[in-house]
């Protein structure tokens, strides 16, 4: 059985999400020998991590975007200028 190379640097998210859901289906069928297994499991692992880092970039980048748009925001609004229904970001 051919085994996948690692995923290479910069792989996107969605990829490597496809790859973890492909290993977990061919580790559900349970057909796989025990070095195959851990190979799966090892790689599995592997790409959780790197999908963890990458989603804890994305909010930290989602996170800077927004205390922008808020300080961008109530800069050029001031509480007289916004509806009583409005927020303030």
């Amino acid at each position: 059985m051919k085994e996948r190379q690692p995923q290479a640097p910069g792989e996107s998210f969605e990829t490597m999400m496809k790859r973890l859901e492909e290993l977990v289906h061919k580790m559900e069928r349970g057909d796989l020998s025990l070095d195959e297994s851990i190979r799966s499991f090892e790689e599995g692992i592997r790409l959780v991590k790197q999908c963890t880092s990458v989603l804890g970039e994305a909010e930290k980048r989602i996170q800077r975007l927004t205390e922008q748009g808020v300080v961008a925001d109530t800069e050029t609004k001031t509480e007289g200028e916004r509806g009583d229904d409005e927020l303030p970001f």
